[in-house]
């Protein structure tokens, strides 16, 4: 007859499997502040969302959540970008396709990779839409990832972010 924790090492090795770190810091989150309007709208990641892309330069974040749910709503920020910073034109339904393409093709970053094809059922892309080509983008981005730290980026995030991560273990 097997012992009680005869199934730990298998279910431990399971559970483990779909652990991941994330950043907690309400100080941070209360801290993140904008001089323009956020008004932030949300897709479903899916091909059928595309037509509801705005064609204009912008911040965007993927988001996993339940919805709908028997839980209360709830969600993470696992990633955050911008799109239409450069001069080459793109903008966040441009964006938005090539996260669609990644998923498609299996390539692209192998972290981006996994939250889209691990999370594709409950994945949803949050954007901002700002056509005013004042809005420093590039700070914008800055400061959210410096208040969220998303999982997912690995890059951008700054110095003292990146060395810190760096040194966790």
């Amino acid at each position: 007859m097997p012992g009680k924790h005869h199934d730990l090492v298998d279910l431990t090795k399971r559970f483990k499997g779909d652990s991941h770190e994330f950043f907690l810091n309400l100080d941070r989150w209360r801290k993140f502040a904008s001089l323009h309007t956020l008004v932030w709208s949300k897709q479903k990641f899916t091909s059928g969302s595309k037509a509801k892309i705005p064609e204009e330069r912008g911040l965007y974040v993927f988001t996993v959540e339940l919805s709908p749910g028997f839980l209360p709503p709830h969600g993470y920020i696992m990633y955050a970008g911008i799109t239409g910073d450069t001069s080459d034109n793109r903008n966040l339904r441009i964006r938005f396709c090539d996260y669609l393409r990644q998923l498609k093709n299996e390539d692209g970053r192998p972290a981006v990779f996994y939250m889209l094809k691990n999370w594709s059922k409950d994945l949803f892309f949050n954007f901002v839409s700002l056509p005013d080509k004042t809005v420093d983008l590039a700070l914008l981005e800055q400061e959210l990832l410096k208040a969220v730290i998303p999982p997912i980026n690995m890059r951008d995030l700054g110095a003292e972010i990146t060395a810190v991560k760096k040194a966790k273990f």
